[in-house]
């Protein structure tokens, strides 16, 4: 399949789409950033709020959106505004309100979301993004007997996500293509990513280091989210390891500590391994 041009997002609002936690992007935050609706429950809430002592001009919008890799690896939200039907976009048919606040300093307000698919919609999962654009609020300036509006023309964007399911799901994940390059005080992992199935793969990526002896001497644990195929890069610190050859192995498994229970689908755990040299 292929992809539609669109401008890449900064990796902040990657985390951001993955993580369940609240994100914070200069003074507005975000809870939940993974939203989840199906035909059971076809509403639900995300909350936004201020934790900066000025007034915030927020706008909330939603547009079709999935995680992808650039070509050197680095993830980001892409965007398409006009998806077509080989896409399983849910921005057409999902509704937000409020779609505009004004947040004073410590205020929150709920946005609610609902859903209001096509009858005839097929089993599956369909996507959209959630994007939440803050502006400083215009503050009024004393000049002489003129009253006038100063403001900082700085827009920031959070982009969260929204998934819709309905009916029977499943899906699974392939890794191909494991390269691993110790690179100074770093080690550099590219890793192939396809997931099968008619949903997006969410879990976590375990990495390790193995020496000859077979002991693990590093290890680190990062979230994954597959909806088209990818080349992802990792970049990880070796902090002074020992010269020599050792074992990178790498393990796909479909958890995630940071989305709420019951929502990963279940799929295989994979994994690969390669060899790295460190100098």
């Amino acid at each position: 399949m292929s992809h539609r041009s669109a401008s890449p997002w900064l990796v902040a609002a990657v985390i951001a789409a993955a993580l369940l936690v609240p994100a914070v992007i200069e003074a507005v935050w975000v809870s939940p950033t993974a939203v989840f609706l199906d035909d059971a429950s076809r509403n639900a809430q995300v909350t936004i709020g201020n934790s900066s002592d000025e007034a915030e001009e927020v706008t909330i919008e939603l547009r079709f959106g999935y995680l992808d890799t650039d070509s050197l690896g680095t993830p980001f939200v892409r965007l398409l505004d006009d998806p077509g039907p080989e896409y399983p976009s849910a921005a057409r048919w999902l509704g937000l309100f409020p779609q505009r606040v004004r947040l004073e300093p410590g205020e929150r307000r709920v946005v609610r979301l609902f859903a209001r698919p096509p009858a005839d919609l097929p089993d599956g999962e369909y996507w959209s993004r959630l994007i939440v654009t803050s502006r400083r609020a215009a503050s009024p300036v004393a000049a002489g007997d003129t009253l006038l509006q100063a403001g900082v023309n700085l827009e920031i964007r959070l982009v969260t996500s929204v998934t819709f399911r309905k009916g029977a799901l499943n899906t699974g994940l392939a890794l191909t293509g494991l390269a691993a390059l110790a690179d100074a005080d770093s080690l550099v992992v590219r890793a192939g990513m396809e997931r099968s199935g008619n949903a997006a793969y969410l879990g976590t990526g375990h990495f390790e280091v193995v020496d000859a002896a077979g002991a693990v001497v590093r290890q680190w644990a990062t979230p994954l989210a597959v909806y088209y195929p990818i080349n992802r890069r990792f970049v990880f610190p070796l902090d002074s390891l020992a010269a020599g050859d050792y074992t990178v192995r790498l393990r796909a498994e479909a958890a995630r500590a940071d989305v709420e229970e019951g929502r990963v689908l279940p799929a295989p755990t994979v994994s690969d391994s390669i060899g790295v040299t460190v100098r």
